[in-house]
């Protein structure tokens, strides 16, 4: 799933039902056309992510609530104490399915999973619950297999982990994000809250908190979220999460109680 989508369905988790023209109200301030915004959510419908009580009304689904769940747990990961143990994928498609495993193998990298050997994936954290929608999702149930346990022969070592999650290409989306923050964002933020607060913007600025929202959307899917003794020594993924949503806090906070998107971060 992109990061637009993933949004899009955090913004219906926090309302009971939205309309299609509000959505592409608040998207058209971001640059994206309206028959872009309905594609995303013809697709979260077909993944039975939201349903339409009614025409050009869209409502998030239970399995919806939970992939915004499971979306809002991962960076606790980054806290939390790792037990040792190591949860693989193992999938066996057949060549007729060829673009099913490629979906597949999309979706496991994105939720954390590393690519150890052809066909086997490597966690240090369960997933049980995003592992089941996945699989859900796909169809993948009968050329999956899961199972936990330790590796024979010690731990994995940093210098192995950085190969299997391709750590020094994440860091590098770590320092383009903290550059665009830093000569973007910032810059634009300032822009829009200016000096005098009450004639503050609150679309302008909610579409501010939804840009850089997008932004760590993005370093989620990418950030298996290792535990410490997996990642060198100068990883910087902390950090520059720690900056992006510690900002996006203080942008939530400056959007005007009373405006109409305000019950989207609180």
């Amino acid at each position: 799933m992109i990061s637009v989508e993933k949004q899009m369905l955090f913004l219906l988790s926090k309302a009971d039902n939205l309309e299609t023209q509000e959505l592409i109200r608040i998207y058209a301030k971001r640059g994206y056309s309206a028959a872009y915004i309905r594609n995303m959510l013809s697709r979260l419908k077909k993944d039975r992510y939201v349903d339409s009580p009614s025409r050009s009304t869209y409502r998030i689904t239970d399995a919806g609530r939970a992939f915004v769940h499971s979306i809002n747990r991962k960076p606790q990961l980054y806290g939390e104490q790792w037990d040792g143990q190591w949860h693989l994928v193992l999938t066996a498609f057949p060549e007729a399915e060829r673009k099913r495993r490629e979906q597949v193998r999309a979706a496991l990298l994105q939720t954390g999973f590393g690519h150890m050997y052809s066909g086997v994936y490597l966690s240090p954290w369960a997933y049980r619950e995003e592992l089941a929608e996945l699989f859900r999702l796909h169809e993948a149930e009968p050329y999956t297999t899961v199972f936990s346990g330790r590796l024979e022969g010690g731990p994995l070592s940093p210098e192995q982990a950085v190969k299997i999650w391709a750590l020094p290409e994440i860091a590098e989306k770590y320092e383009e994000k903290r550059r665009w923050f830093h000569d973007q964002f910032e810059p634009s933020l300032a822009e829009a809250l200016g000096t005098n607060r009450e004639m503050t913007d609150a679309l302008d600025v909610f579409v501010l908190y939804l840009a850089l929202g997008e932004q760590i959307s993005e370093l989620y899917l990418i950030d298996p979220m290792l535990p410490f003794e997996l990642l060198p020594h100068d990883w910087i993924g902390r950090e520059v999460l720690q900056q992006l949503t510690h900002c996006a806090d203080q942008v939530a906070a400056a959007i005007p109680r009373d405006s109409d998107y305000a019950r989207f971060v609180r």
